[in-house]
């Protein structure tokens, strides 16, 4: 029992923690909406990838499917859901770093860092499968045991895992492979004895848990070929590496490149010149050194990153803490990676088992963090996404920090154990760093989520949250118009990216794929919006014209011009809500409309 006293301990304080928040805020272009509005989809029958896009894999949306099933769509079931996976998270870090440590305190310090601040709110998945994946491989190719037959059991848990892994997050599921193989190539290595044992132990346990992992697969496979959609279903795999390269492709591309300006037309009818918009003041997150990185790429339209200068030249804490946020941990990882990659050939060469382990224990868990890094460096580079980044890496922190603290205490040469300690010192102040940046910040999952709510706010499919004053009034403008000039089953269109509109109105949006910015949106988005108007010819179309990359052209009357004047022509223009503007199709409208804004200030 003694035992389990922190586990309880952590498990309590969790849940406890995210009740004070779990109704707070309503964020219409958060990822919540699209899981919502996919669950949804899949709930009604429509088949993955065919007849929505899924983005991620099939699990990222079919237990919330489960859950709608039971009890209906419904908002705050939804944060509860994410908030148990957080949970879990800290739950899985505590068990993670005492795996190696033994000291039930000091794992604690990581887990309670990682429940505080569990990532972005929606995509609480990708922090948890770091800290899985190292937990599985952990104890699975580096912990010692006496039983081979655990082992084998911990190996095929871990194959398990990956599977489980690859059908949330594929490009997670290919990383975890790697060091799920290079593990198994290490295992009999650096052995006084018993190596054809280890490597026969090692062969059996690497091939069941890859076909493992393939029969975790089996029944989405069924139900695909079952359902017609087992060819899409396969090639989000072989596709995986054409997207990187594409994607990747994009960030080398000469920054001042710009796509064809030449307009393709949505509408035969001419077009007359709108209304100038009413322009509200417009609320951002961003802090100045994300803004000033914006708007060098402001030709380009993507996520900038912000510049390593900032460590040193920016104008706020915040703005050093997250450029600090951004490079030391890739600086970091690549010492440790050098040093104790040096240390563990020296464990094999000397066939030291015990300093192998010590060894490989701190990079098998820093390896799985970095699995979530491409994404957040190269894609998108903001707050929310170095969270997710964060959840693992603080257990490779601890990990990195007592390793250190070992090293300095029993190490011989007086220059290895300065070192060792400069490791540690950075490590420790990393995640003070990271903490002091993240806690402050809603986009980060914490409780900042609370800071000066107190109007509530209702909606359907479940929505009670408690929002800013300012923005009850916007959000309930926007939702009375939609509920007022739309009937159930009809179609509402939200761009550039604004699901848990839809959710909240109980209203199916006509995209197939809910994200689109300017950066994804290709050049030939003029002829499929004017294709999808109509066919579909939605009651509402809702614009936020937000900068939805930092940046001015990626607002959409700025990068969509021809769309958005289409729209001012032949819908009616029923007003602005704080950053959304609703037009209505003019059948829907009954009376003269006066245009209203909603004015949001600080």
């Amino acid at each position: 029992m003694v035992g389990l006293a922190m586990p309880l301990f952590l498990g309590a304080f969790a849940l406890g923690y995210y009740s004070l928040y779990v109704n707070a805020g309503l964020n219409p272009g958060g990822e919540g909406g699209t899981i919502g509005v996919v669950a949804m989809r899949l709930l009604e029958g429509q088949r993955p990838i065919i007849d929505t896009f899924l983005g991620y894999n099939v699990l990222w949306f079919l237990p919330v499917t489960w859950l709608f099933e039971v009890g209906g769509p419904n908002y705050l079931v939804l944060r509860w859901y994410f908030f148990a996976i957080c949970t879990a998270t800290g739950l899985l870090t505590y068990f993670l770093v005492r795996g190696y440590t033994r000291n039930t305190w000091f794992s604690a310090l990581p887990a309670i860092l990682v429940i505080l601040v569990p990532g972005m709110m929606f995509r609480n998945y990708m922090g948890f499968l770091g800290v899985f994946n190292a937990f599985l491989l952990t104890r699975a190719f580096v912990m010692p045991r006496e039983s081979s037959w655990k082992t084998l059991g911990w190996m095929l848990g871990s194959g398990a895992g990956l599977g489980l892994t690859y059908l949330f997050r594929i490009d997670l599921g290919i990383f975890s492979t790697l060091i799920f193989v290079g593990l198994a190539v290490l295992y009999p290595l650096g052995e006084r004895e018993k190596f054809l044992r280890r490597g026969g132990l090692a062969l059996l346990g690497a091939v069941g848990g890859l076909l493992l992992a393939w029969a975790v697969h089996l029944p989405v496979w069924n139900d695909a070929k079952a359902r017609g959609y087992d060819r899409d279903f396969l090639d989000q795999y072989t596709g995986w590496f054409g997207m990187i390269r594409s994607e990747l492709g994009l960030h080398l591309t000469d920054l001042a490149e710009k796509p064809s300006s030449e307009p393709v037309a949505v509408s035969a009818a001419p077009v007359s010149t709108p209304p100038a918009p009413v322009v509200a003041h417009e609320e951002t997150q961003e802090s100045s050194s994300e803004k000033a990185a914006a708007e060098s790429w402001e030709d380009r339209g993507a996520l900038a990153r912000v510049p390593a200068s900032n460590i040193f030249l920016g104008k706020k804490w915040t703005d050093k803490a997250f450029a600090l946020s951004t490079y030391v941990p890739i600086f970091l990882s690549m010492l440790v990676i050098l040093l104790g990659g040096m240390g563990l050939l020296v464990a094999l060469v000397r066939r030291d088992r015990e300093a192998k382990e010590r060894m490989l224990y701190p990079l098998t868990v820093l390896g799985c963090s970095l699995m979530l890094l491409p994404q957040f460096l190269f894609f998108r580079p903001d707050t929310p996404h170095l969270s997710e980044m964060m959840v693992p890496f603080l257990s490779a922190l601890a990990l990195i920090t007592w390793a250190a603290g070992r090293h300095v205490r029993e190490g011989k040469s007086r220059v290895g154990r300065v070192g060792a300690g400069g490791i540690g010192g950075i490590c420790i102040a990393m995640g003070v760093t990271y903490f002091s940046h993240g806690f402050p910040k809603e986009s980060a999952g914490s409780i900042a989520a609370k800071n000066k709510v107190s109007h509530e706010f209702r909606a359907l499919n479940g929505v009670r949250v408690i929002v800013r004053d300012r923005d009850a009034a916007w959000l309930s403008g926007v939702r009375d118009a939609i509920l007022r000039h739309s009937s159930p089953g009809e179609y509402v269109l939200c761009l550039p990216y604004s699901p848990t509109i839809n959710f909240m109105t109980d209203r199916p949006s006509p995209l197939h794929n809910l994200y689109v910015d300017n950066s994804t949106a290709g050049h030939e988005f003029n002829a499929h919006f004017a294709d999808l108007m109509s066919r579909t010819s939605p009651a509402v179309v809702v614009i936020d014209q937000r900068r939805i990359n930092r940046n001015e052209i990626s607002r959409f009357r700025n990068w969509a011009p021809i769309p958005y004047q289409w729209l001012r022509d032949n819908y009616t223009y029923y007003g602005r809500y704080y950053r959304s503007e609703v037009f209505i199709r003019k059948d829907k409208v009954h009376g003269p409309v006066v245009p209203e804004a909603i004015e949001v200030t600080e």
